[in-house]
């Protein structure tokens, strides 16, 4: 049990590490589209890289102050960060209208599609948008909770701990058991003993039934016990007081004159 829960929670611990490497993921995939815009070279991806990081910083600053009361601070990061990423998401379009990397994709599509239609429109600008929307995204929602829920599935591990202890005790608890089975066999072939002589006496002393008699009686005893219940009439509760265990109760027929 505890094997399979370590193993739940190294997943939930290796989604912690991917989602922190969420955001420099996205950061440099879009630079690396925006880089291609101002140049294609070193210095164009540093120009994109830099955009990028323009996004996340301004898009977070908006959400701090604006949790700190401050909106008109807030106001004009949130426009900071709106503008750049439409600048972004522009330079993306142009990535992707490009074809760059994507001709063969983008012409297959175009083919299944139509060049024209709207599910082909809307798949290019997807594409194009989702990288600085995603970078925009992620810096405003805070991704905390993210974090603290796989925090608190440590006691999952607790549990799992708690299981492989009552295991291991049951385990040895049987084990132990098997170590008597000689004992056990002891005392039971006693007791077998026990009884195979009591038979043989009988039959020496000539009751050659084997027990077959006993078993009738007890059968009978078992049959008029039955009946008995069955006949008995079922028990009134009275409410009021209860009396005590050491008085007697008055007859029921005369409870008017003892009142």
């Amino acid at each position: 049990m505890r094997i399979a829960i370590a193993l739940h929670l190294l997943w939930k611990r290796f989604e912690i590490a991917l989602c922190a490497l969420v955001v420099p993921g996205l950061i440099l995939e879009s630079s690396i589209a925006n880089g291609w815009v101002y140049g294609g070279n070193f210095v164009g991806f540093l120009r994109g890289l830099f955009l990028d990081l323009v996004i996340y910083i301004c898009a977070r600053q908006a959400f701090l102050l604006y949790r700190k009361g401050n909106k008109t601070g807030s106001f004009i990061m949130a426009m900071v960060s709106l503008s750049i990423t439409y600048v972004s998401a522009v330079n993306n379009l142009g990535w992707v209208l490009s074809g760059h990397e994507m001709a063969g994709v983008l012409g297959s599509l175009s083919q299944m599609m139509g060049a024209g239609s709207p599910l082909y429109r809307a798949y290019e600008f997807s594409l194009a948008v989702c990288l600085p929307l995603s970078l925009l995204a992620i810096a405003l929602v805070d991704l905390d909770h993210f974090f603290e829920h796989s925090i608190n599935q440590d006691h999952l591990d607790n549990q799992a701990m708690l299981s492989d202890e009552r295991r291991m005790h049951r385990t040895a608890f049987l084990k132990a058991q098997r170590v008597q089975k000689g004992t056990i066999q002891e005392q039971y072939q006693e007791i077998a003993e026990d009884r195979a002589q009591t038979f043989v006496d009988k039959a020496r002393d000539g009751d050659l039934t084997f027990g077959a008699h006993t078993a009738a009686h007890d059968t009978d005893k078992l049959a008029q016990a039955a009946s008995v219940r069955q006949i008995e009439p079922p028990v009134q509760e009275v409410p009021g007081t209860v009396w005590p265990a050491d008085e007697p109760r008055p007859a029921q027929q005369d409870w008017a004159d003892w009142r």
